[in-house]
């Protein structure tokens, strides 16, 4: 079942227990997204339970868990300078990190910003 054109609920979902609640306006700016970067963007992590969230983060309320972020797995370099690009020219997402060979994409809050993991 999918949420979006290019998202589906099982690539969102809690992988512990399916929990899938995506905020609409969310998943409708990483559509656009999406569209934009006119190539697949593979969520490692989507939306998480309270149970879930707290084995894998320090952030106990983080958007995971409101729906509102997402971690892209782009293991090249440049498209992950490109999914960037496209995400700042949003000006939506206000928690946007930088992994190794991932991009978190998140709503956040006006006071967070751009980072660098590891």
């Amino acid at each position: 079942m999918n949420i979006s054109t290019h998202f589906s609920k099982k690539e969102l979902e809690c992988p512990c227990c399916g929990y899938c609640e995506i905020d609409k306006e969310f998943i409708g700016k990483l559509e656009t997204i999406r569209i934009q970067f006119a190539n697949p963007m593979p969520v490692t992590s989507g939306c998480r339970c309270e149970k879930h969230n707290a084995e894998v983060s320090s952030n106990s309320k983080g958007d995971h868990t409101r729906g509102l972020a997402v971690d892209v797995r782009l293991r090249d370099r440049y498209r992950r300078a490109e999914l960037l690009r496209l995400a700042l020219n949003i000006r939506y997402f206000k928690d946007i990190a930088i992994g190794k060979d991932f991009i978190h994409l998140g709503r956040g809050k006006e006071r967070q910003g751009l980072g660098v993991y590891g």
